[in-house]
């Protein structure tokens, strides 16, 4: 069965179906290019400083540690959109086709409740290290931001997830491509 969102095709006759990959691809697509940018900038800038002008660059460690944090936050609904997530199938070639999509449903809907019980967590953290004033050790960034950031994905990983519970994919397609999430 061909996928519908690289053809630009529209969804079937009766079938819900929400494409935001395109605003994901601009917004958080873009966030996560630009932020492992500035992590190969800063490793580069680090290490000729380090091994050849014997200066290192400051609170580089630091830096990529918090950038590092926020690139995974920042692709993780893009992976979830894409259905990009590790799975293993040990079970699914042995269903039939109606199986597996009740346990594709089952996949996305607690998927969904995981990743939203994440995004609670996380703003409760966020929440607690805006009000301490946690900051990194050397460079005193603010941690809280990266807290929101973390929570906001995984709501958004939620969703899209929920909507693949909801949307499982059809019996007839095939279990490797569109499976659970």
């Amino acid at each position: 069965m061909a996928d519908r969102r690289d053809t630009g095709a529209s969804p079937a006759k009766g079938e819900a179906f929400l494409d935001i990959r395109p605003l994901l691809e601009r917004s958080l697509g873009l966030g996560a290019a630009l932020i492992l940018f500035a992590l190969v900038l800063i490793t580069c800038v680090d290490v000729v400083g380090r091994y050849f002008l014997d200066a290192p660059l400051s609170g580089a460690f630091e830096l990529t540690e918090v950038l590092l944090a926020a690139l995974v936050f920042a692709a993780l609904p893009l992976t979830t959109e894409r259905r990009e997530h590790v799975e293993v199938d040990l079970v699914t070639g042995f269903l039939g086709p109606r199986a597996r999509q009740l346990l594709a449903a089952f996949a996305g809907l607690f998927s969904a409740a995981l990743l939203a019980t994440f995004a609670w967590r996380l703003a409760t953290h966020a929440m607690r290290s805006m009000q301490d004033g946690a900051v990194t050790n050397a460079l005193e960034i603010p941690l809280a931001p990266f807290g929101f950031l973390a929570a906001f994905s995984c709501l958004v990983s939620a969703f899209i997830a929920f909507l693949r519970g909801i949307q499982p994919p059809a019996p007839s397609d095939h279990h490797g491509e569109e499976g659970a999430l």
